[in-house]
């Protein structure tokens, strides 16, 4: 729900940005102040959370199984993240060309900070939590100490120009320091979360989500957003700031913990095969890739006002489209699940050959 959350603010975020008239743009620093820090470090969290699921599932597997060890779990992970990386240089190009500006090649869309991170996080998955939280926030204290260093030589032929545009081009995107900093982060709520999933007494389950996530996660994430806004007050509504990191760090973690005791503790009883957020996280790389056209309809011709017709509009279309790709076609439209499978087969086929030889 959190990862579907987010990528439909990430949407909704450039529609509003893209068709908005010049006259009328004080209605995304309103509107988006608060929630695009939140949309952005909720995907790369999640996206850490789900990385560490998966690690500690595959190693849970290796050691009780014949069909997977850890050396094809690792090499499955690494496909996929070197997949996606490829993708993402694919759609880096296609930017670049129709800008007629090579420098778009390297840049930091969401797929290439995730695939990077994914590579990074692999030697680290094994690692105490505490160490990754540490990391986490030393890596967000040295991007708040370096960015603002770096900026100065953007666009110069010197080596501070070359590391600004490897570490932050373009610097309003999901540049890697930050991002990889909340990846890491996530996968210690990955952890928590997995060693309490394989929990089988459903009594002894609830009292891990009360000790582990209702008093500590969400206090943790309530000292997290209290920091962030007190933290040089008014820089937690501007994102990619240290501020802003940890006010959606910690906005994100309070979200996570109160969901997950609603669901729990059944306090909603949700249909999770019909969820509106569950379509946008299904297709939620398909989503990032395919939205891109959409910057065409209606560029800077919509005011205050008949702009919400028009995203609304679009929005329940879009739905309906999910709900019916999901019914006919399910993960074949899906690049997330596409990226497994296409991984398992290359990680098979390398293990074959390997046995071979």
């Amino acid at each position: 729900m959190i990862r579907g959350f987010c990528i439909f603010l990430m949407v909704l975020g450039h529609l509003l940005d893209w068709w908005i008239i010049k006259q009328d743009r004080w209605l995304i620093f309103y509107l988006f102040s608060f929630l695009a820090p939140i949309a952005a470090t909720g995907f790369l969290l999640v996206s850490g959370f789900s990385a560490a699921i998966s690690y500690k599932s595959s190693a849970k597997k290796a050691e009780t199984s014949i069909d997977i060890t850890m050396t094809q779990a690792r090499n499955i992970y690494l496909i996929r993240a070197l997949l996606l990386l490829g993708i993402s240089l694919i759609y880096n190009t296609a930017i670049a060309l129709a800008l007629n500006d090579l420098r778009w090649i390297w840049a930091w869309n969401v797929l290439q900070t995730i695939s990077i991170s994914l590579l990074l996080a692999w030697p680290l998955l094994r690692t105490p939590k505490y160490l990754r939280i540490g990391l986490g926030i030393g890596l967000l204290v040295l991007n708040e100490l370096l960015s603002p260093f770096l900026l100065t030589y953007s666009g110069q032929l010197n080596i501070y120009g070359v590391l600004f545009h490897i570490l932050y081009h373009p610097i309003e995107a999901f540049t890697i320091l930050s991002y990889f900093a909340i990846f890491i982060i996530g996968t210690v709520v990955g952890d928590f979360f997995f060693d309490i999933n394989i929990i089988k007494d459903q009594k002894e389950r609830k009292n891990a989500i009360k000790r582990v996530f209702l008093r500590t996660i969400l206090i943790v994430g309530i000292i997290f957003t209290s920091f962030g806004i007190i933290y040089r007050f008014y820089d937690f509504i501007y994102r990619r700031t240290l501020s802003a990191m940890f006010y959606s760090i910690g906005e994100i973690l309070i979200l996570l913990s109160v969901l997950l005791y609603l669901e729990e503790f059944e306090k909603i009883k949700p249909k999770k095969r019909y969820r509106f957020f569950y379509y946008f996280s299904f297709y939620s790389f398909t989503i990032y890739i395919a939205h891109d056209p959409l910057f065409f309809i209606f560029f800077q011709q919509l005011n205050a006002i008949n702009i919400w017709l028009a995203v609304i509009g679009l929005f329940v279309l879009i739905t309906l489209m999910l709900k019916v790709m999901h019914k006919k076609l399910g993960i074949k439209v899906s690049l997330k699940a596409q990226l497994g499978i296409l991984s398992f087969i290359i990680a098979n086929k390398i293990e074959q050959r390997k046995s071979r030889n």
